[in-house]
């Protein structure tokens, strides 16, 4: 009997010595992270009367909001008519959309830094998109009417707004923002070259806007630069616990018992926990999704992270929080790269929809190809952002497109995947299987 307590002592000591050594070797850190200067962010000293954002703050303070929003969404959407409230709405935010234009002619967007991303606020992007918004019925109001010229420096206003907005964005809210603002614009100018009223010279004038704006891949890598450091901010800032476990699930909105206290100091443990490790797999996934935002979508090697699994064994594995940390913190590659596609096609899109429209108001016929518009209509044919290849151009039908994101050229297809329809809005072709622009009105005026 006791040469079995015995063998029992030494086996259970030897399982605790076991589990101390792989205890020890599981809360090891890794080294500390090589020099990370490629993750800066140049921000040179800009004055204010030289900073749009200082024009656009300004704007937000002269905004007249709508409560009728849906009206808004529907006649941008073609499907409700001109109605004296939209009138009297575009009218009286007369000082606001003085403020954009004077802010679209400066060079830059520079955005104040907040303390720290966990506390970063930015209300007026908001009310930024809702002028966007306004802009854009101020500009189909015009061409409307027939006065194309003041259409045509109303979109061109959107368009540049969230241009250089998104050129200059100091996270991904304000890129996806600015992106989206500018999606505004594109509507309003593809209406306008797709307008046979509309005069040469005015197309002219926004083939001249067109070529000072995108693409959006400089923006997209600077929001993720950006992302990357307020990243590496709250892996510090959990580490050295000035942001806890509870903060980090809930921002900071549920009140801190002594049982969540203990485990958030638990969570922070060395096994738990490694910062160095979770500084370093943040890093390569932003330095990935960076290398990746320069190549068509097809090329990009960024994909989507799997669900981080809630079973017990994956609670109790080393680092498991700072792999729940990792998820948690880096921004959706896939879905970034898609906003950036999306943007550059309506870019592209509405090049090339300008471009054929002055060719065919000078030779009274579309080009049979797109290479006709180089060099008098454009400088270079763009590409399509989702394959790198050509755009897709058939005379025919009246249609410009790019393949979209399942990377398949379906002939120009508006049909909605699983709708069993097609689309009629412009807005909705991102939802179509092919990518695509009409070259004659979609909407009857």
């Amino acid at each position: 009997m006791k040469r079995i307590l015995t063998w029992a002592a030494a086996a259970l000591a030897a399982a605790c010595g076991g589990l101390a050594v792989f205890g020890w070797l599981a809360s090891r850190d890794a080294p500390l992270p090589p020099d990370e200067s490629e993750f800066a962010v140049a921000r040179p000293g800009v004055a204010p009367e030289d900073n749009a954002f200082t024009y656009f703050l300004a704007a937000t303070n002269h905004l007249v909001e709508t409560t009728n929003a849906q009206l808004v969404a529907d006649f941008l959407a073609g499907k409700a008519p001109d109605d004296p409230e939209l009138r009297a709405l575009a009218a009286s935010n007369a000082a606001c959309f003085a403020q954009i234009q004077r802010g679209t002619d400066c060079a830059v967007c520079q955005f104040p830094l907040p303390p720290s991303y966990f506390d970063a606020e930015f209300p007026y992007l908001s009310a930024w998109l809702k002028i966007g918004r306004l802009l854009a019925v101020r500009s189909r109001q015009a061409r409307l009417d027939g006065r194309w010229a003041e259409a045509v420096v109303d979109a061109w206003a959107v368009a540049r707004m969230g241009g250089i907005a998104a050129d200059h964005a100091e996270s991904m809210i304000h890129y996806l923002v600015g992106v989206a603002i500018a999606g505004e614009g594109y509507e309003q100018i593809l209406a306008l070259a797709a307008d046979p009223a509309v005069p040469a010279a005015d197309l002219q004038v926004l083939a001249a806007g067109l070529d000072q704006l995108g693409p959006y891949d400089a923006g997209l890598a600077r929001a993720l630069k950006m992302e990357a450091d307020h990243a590496a901010d709250l892996v510090a800032g959990f580490a050295s616990g000035r942001v806890d476990w509870i903060d980090l699930l809930t921002f900071g909105e549920v009140e801190r018992d002594f049982r969540k206290r203990l485990l958030a100091g638990l969570m922070r443990s060395p096994y738990f926990f490694r910062p160095q490790a979770t500084l370093r797999a943040v890093r390569e996934k932003y330095r990935q999704a960076i290398r990746d935002v320069s190549l068509p979508y097809a090329q990009a090697d960024a994909t989507e992270e799997p669900k981080f699994g809630q079973s017990l064994l994956q609670l109790l594995r080393p680092n498991s929080v700072g792999e729940f940390f990792r998820r948690v913190v880096v921004v959706p590659a896939r879905q970034t790269l898609e906003t950036k596609c999306r943007a550059e096609s309506l870019l592209a899109g509405a090049k090339l929809a300008v471009a054929c429209h002055r060719f065919e108001r000078e030779r009274g016929r579309f080009p049979e190809t797109l290479a006709e518009l180089v060099p008098e209509y454009l400088d270079a044919l763009p590409r399509d952002p989702y394959d790198g290849a050509p755009f897709r151009y058939s005379t025919e039908k009246g249609q410009v497109w790019a393949v979209g994101k399942n990377l398949t050229d379906e002939g120009g297809s508006t049909r909605v995947p699983g709708a069993d329809k097609e689309y009629v809005a412009s807005r909705h072709r991102r939802r179509a299987e092919d990518f695509v622009f009409e070259l004659r009105p979609a909407e009857a005026e």
